[in-house]
């Protein structure tokens, strides 16, 4: 008996003697030797947004309540707490957003916290602001630029992040310089509604300025984040390369250096903050991102290649390139992975496929979101709070129907936050519905050197209550196309019995939807060589 083991999924290699796998589909990374069930979506909420979703973000207020914001071209929404409705929370003066519509412009809202405040801007209308309990949002900046000389008006901007105790922007319009895309500006030390004149007294003693990033022609900013490296307060990201910078007080505030050689990104949406395990063992945070050579990390120093030589070229045989700004990054805390969605050719801008990398295995499968009614439009990370009880879910199915499943933490008021989306009809969507029809294929392989072989049978090593089939792919020269014999179901001793010959032979398992299982692990393989019992 040999066994076949399901290896790392490594498309970009060659079919013969890949040392991985070229189709690992429809589930996740679970350890070494497994993959795991990749869960179907929930709907959650109870009405939609208006239009496609253009930005998302939430967290636990201190006295433990959850709030989950979301915005579309020209609204911002609210889910008011202990409901599952998303209310309308945009501006009551000001008339509607004005975002870039996301198909044809790419625009988004980007969000962040500072204390008990939302900062949510779309690089068109000003910065948007609300304290957790108000029903709407306002302009960040309430002075009166006309009456008081000292007072700047906050910038527009494209980018913002939370960084020591200031509120910076990045890629921004101003009324006097008008759009500095390469510009990053801060507020006042810990008054994020202050803007004094750059320049002034007023805004030296408060420590707000800004820097113009033209000493590299690195590009427009294109991502600001904060707080992951030691060696530095903000990392700016920039379409061609990657600026950090460090708060160092009167008179520089903040010292930027260029991070030689890090590639920098066009795909904003794509960087995500998660975690690395060095040679050592530690486990320390870094950003992934979609450079201009593939996906990769940063450390806070260099940048390194995490999908080269492995499924990097598929990405960009897959993607539609007039969609490139649009490829999305979360962190998944759940499954100790990044997921990458995005664009693939006929998907019409909406997310039709995953990458999901495990970063503690450096292993990644990925997700094929088919047929297009599957498609998704936002890809988001939310926490949840206890709203429900026996009086009030009544309207969410019976014990055999109810999703996510009694046992799954959600239900317990676990407020880990969990993969979540919005679906192509506006709809929040959440993880832990049942899993996946998972397809695994081994490499292509020549069990019998100068010699055809012969499979008598084959065997899932699968766990739980579940079902699989296997066909068996044979081709007699590499030059010829592969020829897949009909999958057979297990029968009652648990082998799927075989009866095919070949000298370049490779396998597919399959299992249908729906299922309970926790771990797959290979397949059970009887072979001997052609001509010799059997």
């Amino acid at each position: 008996m040999t066994i076949a083991s399901w290896p790392e999924w490594l498309p970009d290699q060659p079919d013969f003697g890949n040392t991985g796998s070229p189709v690992i589909k429809n589930c996740v990374p679970l350890t070494q030797k497994s993959y795991g069930p990749m869960p179907t979506g929930v709907p959650w909420s109870d009405n939609t947004l208006d239009e496609v979703c253009q930005g998302s973000y939430s967290l636990r207020a201190p006295d433990g309540q959850v709030y989950i914001f979301a915005g579309d071209r020209q609204k911002l929404y609210q889910v008011v707490p202990t409901t599952k409705n998303l209310a309308d929370a945009s501006r009551t003066t000001g008339g509607a957003y004005a975002t870039p519509p996301i198909l044809l412009a790419g625009g988004h809202w980007s969000m962040t916290s500072f204390g008990d405040r939302i900062i949510a801007t779309n690089g068109v209308d000003p910065i948007q602001s609300l304290a957790l309990g108000d029903a709407n949002f306002a302009d960040l900046q309430p002075g009166d630029p006309l009456a008081d000389p000292v007072v700047a008006p906050a910038p527009v901007a494209k980018y913002v992040a939370v960084v020591k105790d200031f509120l910076m922007v990045g890629n921004t319009v101003d009324d006097v310089d008008g759009p500095r895309p390469y510009r990053v500006w801060w507020s006042s030390i810990n008054d994020p509604p202050s803007w004094p004149v750059p320049g002034s007294i007023e805004a030296q003693q408060v420590m707000s300025d800004y820097q113009d990033l033209v000493q590299t022609d690195l590009g427009n900013v294109t991502q600001l984040v904060s707080g992951f490296s030691p060696g530095s307060d903000v990392v700016i990201f920039c379409e061609r390369g990657i600026y950090t910078a460090s708060f160092t007080g009167p008179p520089l505030i903040f010292q930027f250096r260029i991070a030689q050689g890090a590639s920098g990104t066009m795909a904003p949406r794509s960087v995500v903050v998660d975690h690395a395990r060095d040679q050592s063992g530690a486990v320390r945070p870094v950003c992934y991102y979609l450079s201009s050579d593939g996906f990769a990390a940063f450390d806070g120093s260099a940048s390194y290649p995490v999908g080269a030589q492995k499924w990097d070229a598929l990405f960009w045989r897959e993607l539609d390139d007039q969609y490139l700004t649009y490829v999305q990054g979360i962190r998944d805390p759940r499954s100790r992975s990044v997921i990458w969605a995005y664009p693939t050719v006929g998907s019409n801008g909406l997310l039709s496929r995953l990458f999901v990398y495990n970063w503690e295995l450096s292993r990644a499968s990925y997700i094929d979101l088919d047929p297009p009614l599957t498609h998704v439009e936002w890809m988001t990370v939310a926490m949840y709070g206890t709203i429900y009880n026996l009086d009030n879910i009544d309207g969410l199915g019976d014990l055999d129907t109810i999703l996510p499943s009694f046992d799954d933490p959600f239900w317990t008021g676990n407020m880990a936050s969990r993969l979540s989306f919005f679906d192509r009809d506006h709809r929040l969507v959440i993880g832990g519905g049942p899993a996946m029809a998972p397809t695994l294929e081994t490499a292509e392989m020549q069990p019998n050197d100068g010699r055809r072989a012969w499979v008598r049978m084959t065997r899932p090593l699968n766990d739980g209550n579940a079902t699989a089939t296997i066909a068996v792919g044979h081709r007699e020269r590499q030059t010829d196309p592969v020829t897949w014999d009909p999958p057979v179901a297990l029968n009652e001793i648990g082998e799927c019995p075989q009866r095919t010959t070949g000298r370049y032979l490779r396998f597919r398992m399959q299992m249908p939807a729906g299922q309970t299982w926790r771990q797959l692990q290979g397949i059970e393989l009887d072979l001997f060589p052609e001509g010799s019992r059997r």
